[in-house]
């Protein structure tokens, strides 16, 4: 299950439920007298608000459309606008998300002609979070930072943290860690001052803090979090906020291996959620109540839930759960040995999480925000000639020097920006190509074209159940290559397992003519070790087919990971042909080309990040054994 994903949706259903109606109960206080004035619309809205209060969802939205009609008969904008908004947040907490976002925009639209921008801006932090449960983020980073910036222009400072909050968390949705860590702590300065933050953004804010101390493991850091927002929202009766927290308690308490704390939390949650109506939350307390079941090893259970959690979400269209729901049940019949289940669910999980969250999506958004930082600039830059403009005319004898300054200062900046723009551009179009030119030889169309062969023939045998598994590694590994391909770094057990899985593909084509073990000293934490993606893999891959391929006696590849004082020591050693046979081998190319990409990747992190890294490449003596001994020394943390 992808945590961080699923507690970042459920906080912004917390937004939708709470905040958002809050924002405007302390936005422009002279307008709201107007929505005291006893009239027909005004009777219907008190309505709409009391059974919206008593969890009457229906009756609310029912009522909530009696009143619009009414407003628009007494040509009440106020009141109109007002109801748009809270019946546009009631229609998407219920599934009905489109005809809510139209709302919205109608209620924005309306706020405008008031000339109410503090609330305007609300709506459009409303509009944004609906667009985050249909997983359109690009939309959403858009309408949400025009938000950030009209609640800015209009001098209200109201709440202003929880504008912050959301944009952060959706980086955090995209997995920009950085991003969203900044968003947060910008949130969280904003709230210790007085009306920057109201009572359930800091309950946001605590949510949020529990799952970077989670993700830090920081467990009793995240759980005191966690605690503290559920009593908080417990004192305040809101339930929402009880059942995310108890959510969130819950899968701390997973990763601590307290399953029973866990299944009890899980349970009160599922009960606040069916009592609050909250359809979002049902969906994933279903799935967090499944993974409890499969840790307990209740695998009739686990189903049950997670498939109840398919149903809900796609009756109410929350696309991201999905993901979660198909991840959980392939686990389940991984489990229970049923392989063909297992392996649908498996690529159905990957299918969704690909059209999801991809790499062209997450530049897109930064392209937005890089977009919005310059048409601010553009805009700042335009005030500042407009007010030079002022001082000309009042003081006419200063008007060249102040024209000459101003000029030769945009003219300054505006070349600084040029170059400095120009350097990352060309930086950054350089490690494109090296990645590009990595990624090419470790997707080379031999490996697999004899992979594909090697899976045909168990096919060819009837041995559906093998050739099913080594498919599914093989995918498992062409997705893990092209996932480490845009990262700069990885844990050392991500490294592991695809050299393992790399590994494991070529021994299904040699048998037992290959051999490997790849070994981690005890002394190194593998989830706490970075080191960059791929390091390694062209010596393996150069060990594979040019040192024991070609030998007709049975070869082993020992790929050994461990600690020399400060240093990551990495050894590539096979008992193959040897360089110098290499040498002779009509791919011979290739050999060189994998040692060139290394070269490269070598010198740019010493660029980069002033990293020195040692490698040595050393023919064993024919006389006593044959093969190839890799050394890789990489400095620790240094990425």
């Amino acid at each position: 299950m992808n945590k961080r994903i699923t507690v970042y949706i459920l906080l912004f259903v917390l937004l939708n439920t709470f905040i958002q109606q809050n924002l405007f109960a302390n936005t422009n206080h002279s307008q709201n007298a107007m929505l005291h004035t006893p009239t027909e619309t005004k009777r219907w809205f008190d309505l709409a608000v009391e059974y919206e209060k008593n969890g009457k969802i229906e009756e609310s939205i029912q009522t909530y459309r009696q009143a619009l009609h009414h407003a628009e008969t007494e040509n009440n904008l106020q009141l109109k606008a007002q109801i748009l908004n809270n019946l546009a947040i009631l229609l998407s907490d219920s599934g009905l998300r489109q005809e809510g976002i139209e709302l919205s925009y109608k209620a924005y639209e309306a706020y405008l002609m008031l000339a109410d921008s503090a609330r305007a801006a609300n709506v459009k932090i409303n509009i944004g979070t609906d667009y985050i449960d249909e997983g359109k983020f690009e939309e959403a980073l858009k309408v949400m930072l025009e938000g950030l910036e009209l609640r800015i222009q209009c001098g209200d400072s109201t709440n202003l943290a929880a504008y912050y909050l959301n944009i952060g968390d959706v980086y955090k949705q995209l997995n920009i860690d950085k991003k969203w860590k900044l968003f947060l702590e910008k949130a969280r300065k904003l709230a210790a001052t007085p009306n920057y933050a109201t009572f359930d953004t800091k309950i946001c804010i605590l949510n949020e803090l529990g799952s970077m101390y989670d993700d830090n493991k920081a467990y009793d850091q995240a759980i005191s979090a966690y605690q503290e927002m559920y009593n908080l929202s417990k004192k305040e009766g809101f339930i929402n906020g009880m059942a995310t927290a108890l959510n969130n308690l819950a899968s701390v308490y997973l990763e601590t291996r307290q399953n029973k704390k866990a299944l009890l939390a899980t349970q009160e949650s599922l009960t606040l959620n069916k009592k609050d109506n909250n359809y979002y939350g049902l969906v994933f307390s279903n799935n967090l109540m499944g993974d409890v079941y499969l840790a307990l090893g209740n695998t009739p259970e686990a189903k049950k839930h997670y498939k109840e959690g398919i149903n809900l979400a796609n009756k109410y269209d929350f696309k991201t759960e999905f993901v979660n729901s198909y991840e959980g049940l392939y686990k389940t019949y991984r489990k229970e040995g049923n392989w063909e289940e297992a392996l649908y669910y498996h690529e159905q999980t990957h299918r969704l999480t690909d059209s999801l969250k991809n790499n062209e999506l997450q530049e897109k958004v930064l392209e937005i925000e890089a977009k919005y930082q310059a048409e601010k600039r553009e805009r700042q830059i335009e005030l500042l000639h407009n007010e030079n403009e002022l001082k000309n005319a009042r003081i006419k004898l200063q008007s060249v020097y102040i024209w000459g300054v101003s000029f030769l200062f945009i003219l300054v900046s505006a070349g600084s920006v040029w170059i400095v723009r120009q350097k990352r551009i060309k930086q950054r179009a350089k490690q494109v190509e090296l990645e590009q030119k990595l990624l090419r030889s470790q997707m080379n169309p031999h490996f697999l074209f004899n992979s594909l062969g090697a899976i045909q023939s168990y096919m060819l045998k009837n041995d559906g159940r093998k050739a099913a598994f080594y498919l599914s590694n093989l995918s498992s590994l062409m997705r893990s290559i092209l996932k480490n391909s845009r990262e700069e770094v990885i844990s050392l057990q991500e490294e592991k397992e695809t050299l393992e899985k790399y590994l494991g593909i070529h021994k299904l084509r040699l048998g037992e003519r290959l051999n490997y073990v790849v070994s981690v000293s005890d002394e190194l934490d593998q989830e706490e070790v970075y080191l960059p993606p791929m390091m390694i893999q062209p010596f393996v891959e150069n060990a594979v087919i040019h040192g024991i391929e070609p030998m007709d006696k049975e070869g082993i590849i020992q790929v050994r990971f461990y600690k020399d004082g400060n240093l990551l020591v990495i050894q590539v050693e096979d008992n193959g042909a040897g360089i110098q046979d290499c040498s002779k081998n009509k791919n011979a190319t290739h050999v060189s080309y994998a040692l060139q990409i290394f070269k490269e990747r070598v010198a740019n992190l010493k660029k980069r990040y002033g990293t020195e890294i040692f490698y040595s490449i050393i023919a064993k003596d024919p006389s006593i054994e044959s093969g190839t001994l890799v050394t890789v020394k990489i400095p620790l943390k240094s990425f």
